[in-house]
């Protein structure tokens, strides 16, 4: 047997195959090496199995992003990691050396023509998409919630407003995405847009982030 020829081997090369002997003495057969081996390959596929619950929240993310159905996305990449602290985690590109690990998932998806990176924790809670994705179509509910306000605040019907450009942006801290003029240097990442909606001769400024319940008016806006 092809077990007992190595082991035999062994005894002619000890520097080379000192773990040999020890197994051989010990009766181990090709069979539990064979078992052994299936085992560890086994455990790195689970490793890189994206569980069913986060592939398809990260298509509903991709869909209500982008205006297409999420059966006509596709996830093409799929990588177990270890983000060695929440700015990498966020895509942050000057991040400290802080050792905080998130583990997680590093998930490609296609739609049509374009490829999205992702970065998913283990229990698929934080969904982030990295910040350098363009995508200018603002979603119709967001673009809804933001002429319901702008009516509210302007007393005009909807039909008298419009939203003259969107652009999807990412707001380096909560003080950039509330307007402030002078903000400290922190990156805590809130992708979403800037809406500029037509409010008879004035133009308001909106800051909205990407699930469209976080909304601010720029407070410089003077009520007509």
């Amino acid at each position: 047997m092809i077990i007992n020829f190595i082991c035999r081997l062994s005894l002619l090369l000890p520097i080379t195959f000192y773990l040999l002997p020890i197994a051989c003495n010990l009766g181990v057969t090709e069979n539990a090496i064979f078992a052994n081996a299936q085992s560890l390959e086994g455990l790195q596929l689970s490793q890189n199995t994206l569980p069913e619950s986060i592939s398809q929240a990260v298509l509903r993310d991709a869909s209500k992003r982008s205006g297409i159905k999420a059966s006509d996305l596709q996830i093409t990449q799929v990588t177990s990691t270890i983000f060695s602290n929440p700015c990498i985690f966020k895509f942050g590109e000057v991040c400290t050396r802080e050792y905080n690990p998130i583990p997680g998932w590093i998930i490609t998806v296609k739609l049509q023509e374009k490829y999205w990176n992702y970065h998913v924790n283990k229990t698929g809670l934080q969904i982030i998409l990295d910040p350098k994705i363009t995508n200018n179509q603002l979603p119709k509910t967001i673009a809804n919630t933001v002429l319901s306000d702008a009516s509210k605040r302007s007393g005009l019907a909807v039909n008298y407003l419009k939203i003259t450009q969107s652009t999807q942006k990412t707001f380096s801290n909560s003080c950039v995405f509330n307007f402030g003029e002078v903000c400290a240097q922190i990156f805590d990442p809130i992708p979403g847009w800037e809406v500029i909606i037509k409010v008879k001769s004035q133009f308001w400024t909106y800051h909205v982030d990407n699930t469209g319940t976080r909304m601010v008016l720029d407070p410089k806006i003077t009520k007509i």
